[in-house]
């Protein structure tokens, strides 16, 4: 009845039904956080229409594209840090870090939309640069596909760094 309890403390492969468990759980977390923090309303959007914006600005129908692709390799490497692991103790550590990504996800647009705190969101999207990063290397030293499935999130969000900072410079 406790197979489940006595794997996380052993090296020991989980089950499909494990699979299945916690495929449906790292899915439903990210996209649930990420896509409810990039919910905008009509004074949220109104302030982001009003600021001055890079060049380099992609077009709005780009980011729904961008994040659910990134949405689902952020779920995937969690699905295959979790599943198909070296170390009982780095999997459990990608799950915190993954934890932590979420609520960044969740917060970023929040704080740069809701809040309008251009300086704020620079603030989080540097944490999250430093929890991606951290997620990379503790899912390299687990699982060499999960964290090659990371890299495009971390080429993202350093675009994204770029933008938020630009904003920042433009409109301060």
């Amino acid at each position: 009845m406790f197979d489940w309890l006595q794997k996380l403390f052993h090296r020991e492969q989980t089950s499909k039904k494990e699979k299945l468990i916690s495929g449906f759980i790292f899915f439903v977390y990210i996209f649930l956080l990420g896509f409810r923090g990039n919910m905008m309303q009509g004074n949220e959007w109104t302030f982001y229409e009003s600021l001055l914006k890079p060049g380099f600005t992609p077009p709005g129908w780009v980011f729904p594209f961008v994040w659910t692709t990134i949405f689902v390799l952020i779920g995937l490497a969690a699905y295959h840090t979790w599943n198909f692991y070296k170390s009982d103790q780095l999997r459990k550590i990608f799950a915190g870090l993954y934890a932590i990504n979420g609520v960044l996800v969740y917060l970023w647009p929040y704080v740069f939309f809701t809040k309008q705190s251009i300086s704020g969101a620079l603030y989080v999207i540097i944490g999250m640069i430093i929890v991606i990063e951290l997620m990379i290397l503790t899912a390299f030293k687990n699982n060499h596909k999960a964290a090659y499935m990371l890299l495009p999130y971390l080429l993202w969000v350093l675009f994204a760094t770029y933008l938020n900072t630009t904003f920042l410079i433009l409109n301060a």
